[in-house]
Formats: structure tokens, sequence, C-alpha cells
């Protein structure tokens, strides 16, 4: 028992490092956004372009339109990709971009994808006929605040800056399963961001991110890239492996990203175990490396060890830091600006308990490959040996 001890408290030493030096990052994403003067307009001699593959996102999608049209930078472009819509993804998209005129355009695709995800072929689509000097890109269930064009660009004033992370937020429905999600998912987004604040980026949501068009085409889009059932993590490790392009975040809220939360539990863990699976199956092996210390080994272990605390007190006191180190994570995210921060931590300790438990279940079964699908089609959790 001494061994074993000895052994899992160096473990949950290194974890919590591990988040503390995340947590440095996310402080210095604070001082960084408190450099950046209040209100600063994106640089001017940057084309802007917005970026979105839609399928059958009917229902959503006209919010997103409405907040794209209300940005306060008037020159932005946009570049839609209808990808094998079967409701009135496109005819929305049509009626869009006559409005909008010669700024706005969409790409009808009816071809199926050979050998990537349909996001990552209808996004390589956009990359080939994109017109801007910065892409930024969001989804079909999101809406965007009115500066947030102008939010994004203002960090590409740098010109190391090859992409920028943004805040993601999700309204608190009713029920467990929405309230859950509201606190969950800007937490996963921690650690995007917090790895980028201590310039080691290790992984990203697409639904709020922009990068430049110049670190993007060396790239080749993900025809070079290759499969992935998180794209924008690949795109991310893709653009900074160089080492010629560093990453920047912003966490104000007029450039946070608001998307909309699964309607099951069913719809959830099918997503859960998806992102999972791309962690896991990362090619970045800084990626996959943390993701089994962190998730697969030491958040794992510290739930299935509890019963051995009967045994020694001990046992039970190092599994808690891997919650001590979650949680620190998830109090730095609920003092950002925009957030209800009382009715953030009332809730924060159930939310947090359930959520080791719950993370555990879909990180293994990503990791056990169980099927799960995307847009309607099944997908496998990485490409098959000899293909890209």
């Amino acid at each position: 028992m001494g061994v074993f001890l000895l052994c899992y408290a160096s473990l949950s030493a290194l974890i919590l490092a591990f988040h503390i030096a995340l947590a440095a990052g996310l402080v210095r994403n604070g001082l960084d956004e408190a450099r950046r003067r209040r209100g600063t307009r994106g640089e001017k001699d940057l084309r802007a372009e917005v970026i979105v593959a839609l399928r059958n996102e009917q229902e959503t999608l006209p919010a997103l339109l409405a907040s794209l049209w209300a940005q306060t930078r008037t020159d932005t472009l946009f570049l839609f990709v209808d990808d094998r819509s079967s409701d009135a993804t496109g005819r929305i998209l049509d009626e869009f971009c006559a409005s909008v005129g010669p700024r706005a355009r969409v790409i009808h695709n009816a071809n199926e994808p050979r050998e990537l995800t349909g996001k990552q072929a209808a996004l390589d689509l956009a990359f080939d006929a994109c017109r801007g000097d910065v892409l930024l890109f969001t989804d079909g269930d999101c809406v965007v605040p009115p500066g947030w064009v102008d939010g994004m660009l203002a960090c590409f004033q740098e010109p190391e800056v090859g992409i920028v992370l943004g805040r993601i937020e999700l309204p608190s429905t009713r029920g467990f399963l929405g309230a859950f999600q509201a606190f969950e998912q800007p937490l996963l987004n921690q650690y995007n961001l917090g790895s980028v604040g201590i310039g080691v980026p290790t992984g990203c949501f697409g639904n709020n991110m922009a990068v430049r068009a110049a670190a993007l085409r060396p790239v080749g889009g993900f025809r070079t890239i290759g499969y992935s059932v998180t794209e924008d993590a690949m795109l991310l490790d893709a653009v900074c492996r160089s080492g010629a392009w560093k990453a920047r975040a912003r966490v104000v809220d007029s450039c946070a990203a608001r998307t909309v939360a699964r309607r099951t539990w069913a719809e959830f863990v099918n997503q859960h175990t998806r992102w999972n699976a791309g962690g896991l199956f990362a090619a970045d092996f800084v990626t996959r490396f943390f993701y089994f210390l962190v998730v697969v080994i030491y958040l794992t272990s510290s739930i299935v060890f509890l019963p051995l605390g009967l045994l020694d007190w001990r046992i039970p006191a190092l599994c808690s830091t891997s919650f001590v180190s979650i949680g620190l994570l998830g109090a730095i995210g609920g003092l950002y600006p925009g957030k209800r921060k009382i009715r953030y931590f009332l809730s924060f300790l159930p939310f947090l308990v359930f959520f080791g438990f719950f993370y555990v279940f879909v990180t293994l079964r990503a990791l056990l490959e169980r099927p799960f699908e995307w847009k309607g089609r099944a997908l496998r959790s990485h490409a098959p040996a000899g293909r890209p």
C-alpha cells in the first residue's frame, strides 16, 4: 500500500501542477485583455471573412444570420457551405446572400465526402474559395455578438498571431441536462484557452475561432492534414506546428459565441463520445499524451479508487485532487465578464462532481471505440491504417 500511495501521490501532484499551469495561462489571458484598449477595433488593413459550414440547420440558422448581419464591421465578407442539406438551409442562405449582395456567397455541395468527414470536406471547399485575410469560423447553431468580428481581428494587429480562440457559452435552460451543459461546455473550453495562455495550444472548438489566411495556406486544407472527427483541433495543430505562428485567446464577453444545448441525453453522450475520440486519437502527440494522462489515467483512477478509502483515508484525499484541479479552471471561468456569478457558483459543486463521473463514462466509450454519429452519418474514431 505504501508504494501505491507514493505513486498515486506523485501522479496527483503532476496533474495538479498541470492544472495550475493552465490556470496561470487563463490569468495571463485576462491580463492580455486588460492591456488591450477597451473597444479596440480590428486591424483596418485586414479583410475579414466569416466561414460557416452547415447541414440541415434551418431551425437555428436565422438567429446566426441575424447576428452576422448585425456586425459592427460592415465590410465583413461571408462564405457559407451548404453541405448536402435536405431541409430549407440552402434556401435561407440564398435569401440572405441576395439581401447582403456581393459580400456574401454560398457554395451548394451535393457530393459525398471521400476519406474525410462531411464538415472537413465542406471546409476544404471554403478554403479553396475564400477571399479574406482573416477567416472567422462559427457554426449554424451559434450566435455571435455585434463586435465579434472586430474583437477577434484586434489580436491580428500582432503580425506573429496566426490563430485566435474565443469563449463559448450556453444559455442555462430548464432541467438538469440543460443546466449542466451551460456549466460544462465553458469548462471544457477552459482547457483550450489555458493552453493558449501558456503558449502550448492543444485543442479548440471551431465554433469560435479565427485564422490568418497566410497561416492556413501552407497547411493545404484537410486533404493534406488528414481525417479527424475534431477537425478544429487538427487545424489548430497544423497552423501552430511549424512554430511560425502564435495563438491568442479572447475571453471578453463581446467575443463570446453562444451555442445551443443538446436536447436529449443520447445526443449529449453521442457528442461527447466524438469529442473524446478526437482527443484520444489525435495526431498531435502532446494533445494525445495529456488527454490520456489527465482523463484516462488520472480522472478515471480517481473514480475507481474511491472505494479503497475504506482501507486507507489518504486514498480519497488523493482522489479529491482531481476535482480540485478541474474546479480551479471552472472557478476562473465563473469570473468572466457576462457570467451570472451567483447562479453559476450555487450549482458549482454538484455539477463539478457529476462532471467527473460523466466524463469518465464518455471517455471510456470513446476509448472502446463505441459508435457515434455526426450530422446523420456514422463516423469512425480515426482513419484506418494506410489512409490520411
